[in-house]
């Protein structure tokens, strides 16, 4: 299985940055097979001279990804390498070397705005100062930043310490985004070129920097994540510098921290759900945990993103207070084998990295609750054996065998499963036998387009848990509550938690700072910035469409959501529906409507 890194450019800290992090992984301070990849306090000084002593064991990226954009687009979010570039004449190494009159002199030249400058700025030192020439070399990552994309890769594929091991493992990816402030053109150009890289790499890990780039980017990679639009064995990791550390005062320290690729979902983890509801189906569902909570069945909880699957178990487990979850993302199992081990757990010895006995999450979960959400992501293997440990005995325990054990160990536990997809689709990703035997009992979840009675009141409820006011406080003018009515939510309480976050920013924004938004007022600029960044919109239009459907599924998917779309614009009459067709040159006529709605 390969392992993928995936990052953008970034011009704040450029490309040594990025080989410095590369190093991280290599020097093994940095562990990408840990169950939660985390370092701190890695010194850059330090990162700039791994590879020039190459390590045994230490581990190389099978492929690396460099995202990048025009120039143009870099240049217009961050003037930083033409500003800032005569910080380098205060370096301490470059003083100390005595070469700021080179420094000085370059800077002199104004080439910096010249794709290829650096070759020119070579070819310079060389001809003038061909004694200083090596030193020069082996100063230019401290001031990499501030050249050219182009100068900058040429620097690492060519002059870098990293180039031996990585310079025919590295691409460097022009996604020609335009606006890289722009999360709609963002997502689209990243989605495209993801689809084909999933193909391309079907098995392998991929582990994606999602801290560089720009602040857009960072928020589209976040919701990928959350629309499972993201390789499979996906990792997302955050690298920043800690302002206060570091030895030398150019280039601090920094930290190395996995972050969940669903960081919205346990947002909306924290928010009662199920409260004062109105809607039959949701009180059904929460009537049904209640009672199967307590049964020695496995529970398989079916619901859309953001509607609260974890939330309404913790909530429901919280209220009768007698057993602990311990709980699990299945999506965030990189392989089979971190898969099994943190399920089952592992003897010393059982594989490379097993320094010593550890528990599962089954063992863990002994006499208490075992919660395994995005049961889908397993592969075939994995629920094979998982199949097996959940055959009980006589007294309902499971057998459970530590990865590389030769005894079982006995363990009594609830065991409840969840998942986003529907049941057509789930059986097809699951093995019939699995799948019989997570679902003995089921609880589905409605979205909040099927509890439209209850929206009001989940708009209050979030309004209060964000912290931004009292229930009675929430935003409540008629026209503003009409339209939060008409809209679907298909990101459910996530989407009620964006509405909430734009409406509460711009009420804190100033005076000066509302006008330039050029919006009249709060409502206006809270449903402009949720229509322009509504995650469907910018993604897949809110169609669940998959090539694990048969295109009579999909169809029938497309003529529910058009017949609800089309009543809801035109008050239940299919005959204005049929009516604004024809004046708009359109062939579907009334029975075809008629058809489609019998279809939902």
């Amino acid at each position: 299985m390969k392992n993928i890194y995936i990052t953008w450019h970034y011009n704040v800290y450029g490309i040594a940055f990025f080989k410095h992090i590369l190093s991280a992984f290599y020097a093994g301070k940095a562990n990408h097979k840990a169950t939660s990849i985390y370092c701190e306090g890695v010194s850059q000084i330090e990162m700039h001279e791994v590879f020039n002593s190459p390590i045994k064991k230490g581990f190389v990226f099978d492929k690396v990804y460099y995202l990048t954009s025009p120039q143009e687009t870099f240049d217009k979010i961050a003037s930083r390498r033409f500003y800032y570039r005569y910080t380098v004449l205060g370096d301490s190494q470059i003083i100390k070397d005595g070469t700021l009159n080179i420094w000085q002199e370059l800077l002199s030249l104004d080439w910096i705005k010249e794709d290829d400058c650096l070759s020119r700025e070579l070819e310079y030192v060389y001809q003038k100062y061909p004694e200083q020439f090596e030193i020069y070399k082996t100063q230019i990552w401290r001031d990499i930043q501030h050249f050219p994309i182009k100068s900058q890769i040429k620097w690492l594929i060519e002059m870098s310490n990293a180039a031996e091991l990585y310079k025919d493992k590295i691409d460097f990816v022009n996604l020609k985004i335009n606006n890289l402030k722009d999360p709609v053109e963002i997502a689209e150009k990243l989605n495209i070129w993801l689809k084909k890289l999933k193909k391309d790499f079907e098995d392998s890990n991929f582990f994606i920097n999602i801290s560089l780039g720009s602040p857009e980017a960072q928020v589209v990679w976040h919701i990928l994540g959350e629309l499972n639009m993201l390789p499979t064995n996906s990792r997302l990791i955050t690298v920043y510098d800690i302002k206060s550390e570091g030895e030398d005062k150019r280039f601090k320290c920094f930290n190395i921290q996995e972050v969940p690729t669903n960081i919205m979902s346990n947002i909306s983890n924290k928010i009662n759900i199920f409260e004062n509801s109105k809607s039959p189906v949701r009180k059904l569902a929460s009537l049904k945990i209640k009672n199967f909570i307590n049964s020695d069945f496995t529970i398989l909880i079916l619901g859309e993103r953001g509607v609260g699957k974890t939330k309404l178990v913790n909530d429901i487990n919280l209220q009768q207070k007698k057993y602990e979850i311990i709980s699990a993302n299945c999506a965030s199992f990189a392989d089979d084998t971190m898969a099994e081990s943190e399920l089952f757990g592992y003897i010393k010895g059982s594989f490379t990295g097993a320094y010593h006995d550890n528990k599962g999450l089954f063992q863990h979960a002994n006499k208490n609750i075992l919660f395994l959400d995005e049961v889908h992501h397993l592969s075939k293997r994995v629920q094979a054996k998982l199949m097996i440990a959940l055959q009980t005995d006589d007294n309902n325990n499971f057998k459970i065998r530590r990865l590389g054990a030769i005894q079982s160990e006995t363990i009594s536990c609830k065991v409840i499963f969840a998942t986003n997809k529907k049941i057509e689709e789930l059986k097809k990703l699951l093995l019939p036998d699995f799948y019989d035997r997570i679902s003995q009992l089921i609880i589905e979840i409605p979205s909040l387009r099927e509890t439209p009675n209850d929206r009001i009141e989940d708009w209050r409820n979030i309004w209060k848990q964000m912290k931004f006011g009292e229930r009675e406080e929430a935003p409540n003018k008629n026209s503003f509550v009409e339209w939060l009515l008409r809209q679907d939510l298909y990101g459910n309480f996530r989407d009620l938690q964006t509405i909430a976050i734009y409406y509460k920013t711009f009420s804190d924004f100033n005076t000066e700072t509302q006008r330039a938004t050029n919006y009249k007022d709060v409502e206006e600029y809270t449903i402009a910035e949720f229509e322009k960044y509504h995650t469907d919109k910018m993604i897949n239009n809110g169609y669940n469409f998959s090539t694990e459907k048969t295109i009579a599924q999909m169809e029938s998917e497309y003529h529910k959501e058009f017949v609800q779309w089309a009543l809801k614009i035109f008050g239940n009459n299919l005959k204005d529906v049929e009516r604004y067709f024809k004046n708009n040159g359109s062939k579907i006529d009334y029975r075809t409507l008629l058809a489609w709605k019998k279809e939902t």
